[in-house]
């Protein structure tokens, strides 16, 4: 069962929380998909993956916190938060819930820029927290048996699985710049502010005309099984 916060009163909150003691925080970002999904997509995937995954683990779900760590898609569109300030916000977070008698946190990350910033976060809350609440980051990316992209094949798959109405196929194109060195260079360079657009030519990364409702229902059904072992295997 998963119980989503944003609307409960704080009756149902102390009633569920009788049973439950997880709660799920989903983080994204705001920030340019290409001309065809929206700038909210890494939101949209990580609250809808959240919901899910709380259904199989019984957990609160909390609304997502839709600013990220974007500055590498400057100038095109992004809505920024500095690493330190999204590392406060969620660490004030994990803190409300403990005082409100949560024992698991779950950190579902949907945004690859957020990475050094949630790295460290259980560590920021060591002296904040008791020591018998449990605080974990998870990048939902981690559970996909399907190279990763940026508003190519694979997260153009998973909007149409979850709102079709959101993704303009018709402006789908794939990158404009060849894509030919490693990753490991690409994971660096990518830290820079403004590198993404230069990398790609066009901000996509990937090719969102191989993309289909089908293919991101069954990668979505993927991942929530494989998030939901890994919560289950960090113990109650």
């Amino acid at each position: 069962m998963s119980i989503p916060v944003f609307g409960m009163s704080e009756f149902d909150f102390r009633n569920a929380l009788k049973k439950i003691k997880k709660a799920i925080i989903p983080v994204g970002s705001l920030e340019q998909h290409g001309s065809h999904l929206p700038v909210s997509t890494d939101s949209l995937i990580a609250e809808y993956i959240a919901r899910l995954v709380g259904e199989r683990t019984g957990a609160f779900v909390l609304p997502v916190i839709s600013y990220g760590v974007s500055f590498e898609h400057k100038p095109m569109f992004n809505i920024s938060l500095r690493n330190s300030t999204l590392s406060t916000v969620l660490c004030d977070a994990c803190v409300s819930l403990a005082e409100n008698r949560i024992k698991q946190i779950v950190i579902l990350n949907g945004h690859y820029g957020n990475m050094g910033a949630l790295q460290y976060i259980a560590q920021e809350l060591h002296r904040g927290i008791s020591r018998h609440v449990s605080v974990h980051t998870l990048h939902y990316w981690h559970a996909l048996d399907h190279e990763f992209d940026h508003a190519g094949e694979v997260e153009t798959s998973l909007v149409l699985a979850i709102a079709p109405e959101l993704v303009r196929m018709d402006r789908a194109v794939p990158n404009s710049k060849r894509l030919s060195k490693s990753k490991a260079a690409y994971s660096s360079i990518t830290n820079a502010p403004g590198s993404f657009p230069k990398i790609t030519g066009n901000g996509v990364w990937g090719d969102p005309r191989k993309a289909s409702a089908e293919k991101g229902k069954k990668w979505i059904e993927k991942m929530v099984a494989g998030l939901a072992k890994t919560i289950a295997e960090f113990g109650s």
